[in-house]
């Protein structure tokens, strides 16, 4: 399968960090995926995951790594569009 996301489908990746845009010419590591030891984990479900933090209050404290997996949890949460219902009357 291919990437969740790349730098030119998630706005969220700052200019510092795109490899595209700053002249990487290989695309391998775009479908680098991380696979734990005996550990089989199911694909993220972005859906399930935004129902299971509604309405919960969550601080995260960390470094520049810390706001790595920040920006990749929003680039994976920002691909989920909910339609939004006004009553008419």
């Amino acid at each position: 399968s291919g990437p969740a996301y790349t730098n030119s489908s998630c706005r969220f990746i700052d200019d510092h960090q795109n490899c595209m845009r700053n002249g990487r010419p290989d695309t391998g590591y775009l479908h680098w995926r991380w696979k734990p030891y005996e550990c089989d984990l199911p694909p993220f479900d972005e859906i399930r995951f935004l129902g299971a933090m509604r309405n919960k209050a969550w601080g995260l404290i960390g470094d520049s790594i810390l706001r790595n997996q920040v920006q990749s949890l929003i680039c994976l949460l920002s691909k989920v569009n909910y339609t939004t219902l006004h009553d008419s009357s």
